[in-house]
């Protein structure tokens, strides 16, 4: 136990190439460490892009009981076991409608996420992609779609890195005055709620559970990870994060396959 950090009285931590390896898979001393920083009193939060649908399992892997989750990069937060809301904001709908015409106009692939259902077009290497790295199981309404009237939690758009930088681009000066962009990975563009974020929904979580985000570590590795970075007291960036949020981070520990968050919490925090 680093004293440094003997005021700390909660964690989050980013899910998908922060805490969980690359196969979807958590190891054994990761679901240890955790258990044992719990029993010291520790509150923890999952802090994901991901739906509950696909979060979840990573939850219940790791035994962590009734925590709340912070679902698609702070659009929702819900209780692990219960499945209760707290707190939810969604897409506007006049902002989907106008992104999927553009999608049909670029042929770009969109997915949407309505009632933990993962909605998508038509079968394409993204949505495979999407499916074996986190689990989930997508639905293909074809331009079913595109006529929608419920609001998504969120959209994602899955390219190549430049496809991303491209579909960035267009959307900005299109309807960035109605959502938030933000990457989860280089080729995953979150598009969430207007004022949506990691950070903000941190800051309610903690707001709820009296801690002051000064006792707060955060964990992440992507762009969507950067708000929560900057609003604790304490963040580290796993050795595989961008550039850009090791700037921001305090500290950096091993790479998302080799447990790093779980080496970083048994030398320092138990």
């Amino acid at each position: 136990m680093n004293s440094s950090f003997s005021h700390i009285k909660m964690v989050a931590i980013d899910c998908d190439e922060t805490l969980v390896r690359s196969d979807n898979s958590i190891s054994d001393y990761t679901v240890d460490v955790l258990h044992r920083l719990q029993q010291k009193g520790v509150v923890i939060t999952i802090a994901t892009g991901r739906m509950y649908q696909t979060a979840k399992p990573i939850g219940q892997a790791l035994k962590l009981g009734n925590v709340p989750l912070i679902l698609f990069s702070g659009g929702l937060i819900q209780e692990l076991e219960t499945g209760y809301k707290l707190f939810e904001q969604t897409v506007p709908i006049v902002a989907v409608r106008r992104i999927y015409e553009l999608a049909k106009q670029y042929d770009w692939h969109i997915q949407s996420y309505v009632d933990d259902h993962l909605l998508c077009h038509h079968k394409t290497w993204q949505s495979a992609l999407y499916e074996k790295q986190t689990g989930a199981t997508a639905e293909f309404l074809g331009d079913t779609l595109y006529s929608l009237n419920s609001e998504p939690n969120k959209l994602i758009a899955i390219d190549t890195v430049e496809g991303i930088d491209r579909i960035i681009e267009i959307l900005t000066p299109r309807v960035g005055d109605l959502v938030t962009l933000v990457r989860s990975q280089k080729d995953f563009l979150e598009i969430i709620a207007p004022n949506v974020s990691k950070g903000r929904a941190l800051t309610q979580l903690a707001l709820d559970n009296h801690i002051s985000l000064e006792h707060i570590i955060s964990f992440g590795n992507a762009e969507n990870d950067i708000s929560m970075l900057r609003k604790t007291g304490y963040s580290v960036a796993v050795e595989n994060a961008t550039d850009h949020v090791k700037s921001v981070a305090h500290t950096i520990c091993g790479h998302h396959n080799d447990d790093g968050v779980a080496h970083w919490i048994e030398g320092n925090l138990l």
